[in-house]
């Protein structure tokens, strides 16, 4: 099992827990007021139907919230959740650049998020369990 530097850990269990903070928050709200959310990230003129989609990210933010707070007791044990976390962050990060670059949203829409979710991956990936040397 791999070993971790005390303060490494500690920031680790940091990153988790704002991690899990923010994933919460932000899935409640997107289930609560997803009209709002939308015209908050700059979407204007959506079908209120959209708003189903959009609380149904909200429910799979919240369980990703959920599961990086319960590894904050014990992040060697569940490194599988700092996995998920770069492979989430990488793949928002990814696919945020991507819709720019089609231009099916603006920078001003996606920047934030993109920038953020590669931050996430990138401290994951700074903090990662690794073995004693």
């Amino acid at each position: 099992m791999p070993s971790q530097n005390p303060i490494r850990l500690r920031m680790l269990r940091v990153l988790l827990a704002a991690d899990a903070a923010v994933l919460v928050a932000f899935g409640g709200l997107f289930m609560a007021v997803p009209g709002k959310v939308t015209l908050a990230f700059g979407f204007t003129d959506l079908p209120q139907a959209v708003g189903y989609m959009i609380g149904l990210w909200g429910c799979a933010l919240i369980s990703l919230g959920i599961g990086y707070a319960f590894a904050i007791a014990d992040p060697l044990r569940n490194v599988t959740w700092i996995q998920i976390g770069i492979i989430r962050g990488a793949i928002e990060c990814a696919f945020g650049f991507a819709v720019v670059s089609q231009h099916l949203v603006t920078w001003h829409q996606a920047g934030f998020g993109t920038i953020v979710a590669g931050a996430i991956a990138a401290g994951y990936l700074l903090l990662y369990p690794r073995e004693a040397a």
